[in-house]
Formats: structure tokens, C-alpha cells, sequence
């Protein structure tokens, strides 16, 4: 049986779960494909919407995965080969703020062979047909290794974010969020950093979830107070 064929069935094993906002925009089941890309955006039965972007013709269970959630979220995946979940994969999380649209949308283009999937904060990440990586993303620079590692934390670094950036880390066999006493590192447009522990962050419920817990001003709210140099 192939492992956790989409980051969908990867983020519900590992429950990951984002914070439900209003949604004005359509989020329909649909699984699409067109080159290596299989797209597939899930309608959540918490009303969140995900948006997963996987290499279909990966080979020998190594690959990277991308995964866009309604609360500005996108997790990096790598699947590192056959064996172990906690020794064979890996994720790295990133937040974006603000965030100004309740869904991730996407839209293909066949004349650029690029996947283009529109962020809720508005920053539009693109992926090339051929090997279903991330190409760029507008409103950041993304620096991308193009070996599939456990030493390089998932492959994937968001440089230049022209707005608020947190980045929860990289983690073996789990989602690097779900360690309530970790540090997130918020980042913002002027390269400032500030270190904030993931309870304050995220709620953690009795059924393992994790749980993005701040809207924008409630983010904003507590910034003020444990990070004041931050510009948000």
C-alpha cells in the first residue's frame, strides 16, 4: 500500500487540524491532475478548506508534498523512502499573516505548464507540471534544495516575506507544531525575529489536534505584548 498518498491523509494522521474561518469562496472536493501534479482541494467537515499539491510519479516513496490551509498555513511534507513513518518522513510548517481570504484557491495554465495556488493571503505559490515542486511564490523569495533529505529541513526556506512569517520548524515523523513547549519564530517584512512557545499559539485538544487559536487581531493583541519590535 503506498504511504500517505496525498499530505491530506499525512496531516489527518498526524492531526493537524487549522482554525475554521468564514468561508466566501468555494471549496468543493476535487482531485485534478495534469503532468506529475496531482491537486486536490478538501472541504473539512469544521468548514476548513485544504489545498494539497503532490508529485504522482515520485518514485520509491521519495517526494515532497505541499499542503495550504484556510488559517495561512503551508506545510512542507517529505517522504524520505520506504519504512518507519517517525524515521522515513518529515515536515516543516510556515504561517503567513495576514491572512485577507477565507479559502486557498487554484487555477492551472497549460500554456506555462504551471499550477498556480492563490494563498489566503493573497500570495500566489507556483508549481512547475513537470516535477510538482514550488516554482515561486509572489510577496516572498523561496529557496529550494532540490535533494529530498532529512538535513535539509524539508527543503524549502521562505526568505523576504513581506508580511508577518512564522515559521513552527522542521520535524521527524510529526508535525513540529504539535510540540506545545517548542518555539515558533515569527519573522516580519523588515527581518526582525521573534521566538513565542507553541502553547500560546496553538490550542491542543484532548483529541490530539492542534489548533491555530489567534484570528489576525487576536494575533495582533498578543504580539504587542510579547513581541513589540515586531511590524504587524
Amino acid at each position: 500500500m503506498k504511504l500517505l498518498g496525498t499530505i491530506f491523509f499525512v496531516s489527518t494522521l498526524w492531526t493537524l487540524n487549522a482554525s475554521a474561518q468564514d468561508q466566501t469562496a468555494v471549496c468543493q472536493e476535487t482531485v485534478e491532475r495534469r503532468g506529475s501534479i496531482q491537486m486536490q482541494m478538501i472541504p473539512a467537515s469544521d468548514g476548513n478548506c485544504f489545498v494539497s499539491v503532490h508529485n504522482r510519479k515520485a518514485q520509491g516513496l521519495l517526494y515532497r508534498d505541499y499542503l495550504f490551509t484556510a488559517d495561512g498555513e503551508l506545510m512542507i511534507f517529505n517522504s524520505f523512502g520506504p519504512g518507519d513513518e517517525s524515521q522515513t518522513t518529515g515536515a516543516r510548517e510556515f504561517f503567513m499573516f495576514p491572512r485577507v481570504q477565507s479559502t486557498p484557491t487554484y487555477e492551472w495554465n497549460d500554456e506555462t505548464r504551471r499550477l498556480t495556488v492563490t494563498t489566503v493571503n493573497g500570495n500566489r505559490a507556483s508549481f512547475d507540471y513537470e516535477d510538482a515542486e514550488l516554482v515561486e511564490m509572489t510577496g516572498a523569495t523561496i529557496k529550494r534544495a532540490s535533494s529530498i533529505v532529512p538535513g535539509n529541513r524539508g527543503g524549502i526556506e521562505i526568505l523576504n516575506y513581506q508580511g508577518l512569517l512564522l515559521d513552527g520548524g522542521f520535524k521527524m515523523g510529526s508535525a513540529p507544531t504539535g510540540n506545545s513547549r517548542a518555539n515558533s519564530i515569527f519573522t516580519d517584512r523588515t527581518g526582525k525575529t521573534c521566538k513565542v512557545q507553541n502553547y500560546e499559539l496553538f490550542k491542543y485538544t484532548s483529541d490530539g489536534d492542534v489548533i491555530f487559536k489567534h484570528s489576525d487581531k487576536g494575533l495582533q493583541s498578543l504580539l504587542k505584548s510579547r513581541c513589540p519590535q515586531l511590524n504587524f
